[in-house]
Formats: C-alpha cells, sequence, structure tokens
C-alpha cells in the first residue's frame, strides 16, 4: 500500500514537471513563427543592406557581388553635401518636434476643459493625421501657390507686408514651410497622447495647490509639467524617429530643393539608389540613418522602462 501511494506520489511529481516544463516551452512555440517572420523580412533584408553598403555595387549593370571596401562610409563622411543633409535633417526633425508638442500641448490644455461642442473639436483635431500624405501635399502646395494660395492671401491682409513670397521656390523659406505643413500633420498625435496623460494627472493635486494659492502658472510648472515628464519624454523619441525619415512630404513637395535647401539625408538615399543607381553609397547612408534609428529606439525603451519602474 505504501509503495502504491509512494509510486503515485512520483508519478504526480513527474506529471507536474511534465506541465511546467509545457509551460515554459509554450511562449517560446507560440513566438517562434514571428520570430522566423522577423527574422526573413526584416533581420536578412537589413544584413544584406548592410553587405551591399560595404561594396560598389550598382542597383543596375552589375550584380551585387563586389569586393569589400570602406570606401563608401569614407566618401559619404568626407562629403560636405552629407554633413549639408544631415544639418537639414536635424532643422527639419527639430522645428517639426518643436513646433508639434508647442501646439498639441496647447491643444490638449484647451480640451482639458469642458465647453460646448467638445466632443466635436476633438474630432476635428484627429482630420490632419488621418489625411494620406500625398493628399496633404496637395492640399498645401494649393495653400501655398505664390499667384493664388491662401497663405498669401491672408498674409496680403497684413500691414506694411507688400509681398507675396514664394514659398516652395525661396531657399531660405521652402524648409520652413515643409516644417509648418509637418507640423500640421503631426500635432494631432501630440495633442491625443499629451491629452491622455492629462488626464492621469490627480484633479486633487491642483485642488490642494489652489487652496495654497498657486496661481495658473505655478500650477502648470509645479504639477502638469511633472505630471508629463514620461509622456512628454516618448512623444519627442517618436516624432523625432518618424521626423527623420520623412520622405513624402518634402519628395512630393520640393525634391530636395531648391538649391538643396531641403535635402535631407532621407531623400539623398534616394537620389543615390534610384536617380544615380550608386546601391553601395546609398545602402552606406541607409545604415547611418539605421543606427541613429537604433539608438532613438533605444532611448525610447529606456524611458518606458523608467517610466514604468517609477
Amino acid at each position: 500500500m505504501a509503495l502504491t501511494q509512494t509510486s503515485a506520489r512520483v508519478a504526480g511529481v513527474r506529471t507536474v514537471h511534465y506541465a511546467d516544463s509545457q509551460d515554459r516551452w509554450l511562449p517560446a512555440v507560440m513566438v517562434l513563427p514571428f520570430l522566423l517572420a522577423i527574422t526573413a523580412l526584416v533581420i536578412i533584408p537589413l544584413l544584406w543592406g548592410i553587405r551591399i553598403s560595404f561594396t560598389n555595387s550598382r542597383i543596375i549593370g552589375r550584380a551585387f557581388t563586389e569586393a569589400f571596401t570602406l570606401a563608401n562610409y569614407q566618401s559619404i563622411l568626407t562629403d560636405p553635401d552629407t554633413w549639408h543633409s544631415l544639418y537639414v535633417t536635424a532643422v527639419f526633425s527639430l522645428g517639426t518636434v518643436i513646433g508639434s508638442i508647442a501646439l498639441g500641448l496647447v491643444t490638449a490644455l484647451v480640451l482639458t476643459r469642458a465647453f460646448p461642442g467638445r466632443g466635436i473639436v476633438r474630432t476635428l483635431i484627429i482630420l490632419p493625421w488621418a489625411v494620406p500624405h500625398v493628399v496633404a501635399a496637395l492640399i498645401w502646395q494649393w495653400m501655398y501657390n505664390p499667384n493664388y494660395g491662401v497663405v498669401n492671401y491672408a498674409i496680403g491682409w497684413i500691414p506694411f507686408v507688400t509681398s507675396q513670397p514664394n514659398w516652395l521656390s525661396d531657399p531660405n523659406l521652402a524648409l520652413p514651410a515643409i516644417i509648418i505643413l509637418n507640423i500640421w500633420k503631426t500635432y494631432p498625435f501630440a495633442t491625443l497622447v499629451l491629452l491622455a496623460g492629462l488626464q492621469s494627472i490627480p484633479d486633487e493635486l491642483y485642488e490642494a495647490s489652489e487652496i495654497d494659492g498657486a496661481g495658473p502658472v505655478r500650477r502648470f510648472l509645479d504639477i502638469t509639467l511633472p505630471g508629463l515628464k514620461h509622456v512628454l519624454a516618448i512623444v519627442v523619441l517618436l516624432l523625432t524617429i518618424w521626423s527623420f525619415g520623412n520622405f513624402v512630404f518634402i519628395f512630393l513637395m520640393t525634391q530636395g530643393g531648391p538649391a538643396g535647401a531641403t535635402n535631407t539625408l532621407v531623400v539623398k538615399v534616394y537620389f543615390e539608389a534610384f536617380r544615380f543607381f550608386r546601391a553601395g553609397p546609398a545602402f552606406a547612408m541607409g545604415s547611418l540613418l539605421l543606427l541613429v534609428a537604433v539608438l532613438l529606439t533605444l532611448a525610447y525603451a529606456f524611458i518606458v522602462r523608467r517610466g514604468n519602474d517609477a
């Protein structure tokens, strides 16, 4: 009898261990198809592109079997046009991030207050984000038209302003014009995220601050901004990543011109690959862009992790 009970206990332990083993390996088995798909669709193409960046291959005329060389990286890092494109990219990203967050924060603060028609306004705020990039570019090309665009029409109402700017043909105005377009496109995202962050701040903090005699500015600096710290960090990083890789607006509006005023790194990669058919330099610049994106993504993951631990 005792032997039978002992055998049953041993069998039970083995069953539990077998079940634990199944539980331990089940998640790995479930994610395996996704890992294989990511490897086939992302990892292998990226490694193939990095491999090409160390060759003198061309997209047409020769196969991708050239010898290993560092000439592409040496060339692009010593090319003044590359640094100019990096500068244009940085200005474009910085202008977009600052403008989108400033406009999004003001809009979110307004939308936290109750007023008639707030639901309709919240819906309308999202519209620019929902408009396809090509349609948005067409709309703003019409608005920037020097002859019949509404932007110059509105400027004409300003006293003492007599000139009609040619927004997309003037090297000094083309980049700010596209930054404004990108802000118009991305600020709804900043508004929605910041609005969610504002609603997560307890009302008791504002009530206690009012009792202590703090004014609106002091409440904003002491409660609102610290409460939005992690949300703002995430918005900054995501907008930076998106702006850094923005290609559609610049290509559709100016194609990198006039005189290279809007020639960002992404546009430069496009021209190297599909206008001059130089695969090696194009992939080398793409690899540097990938490195920047990876660094920004790691910073994003670090901030999210710190936010979760806080």
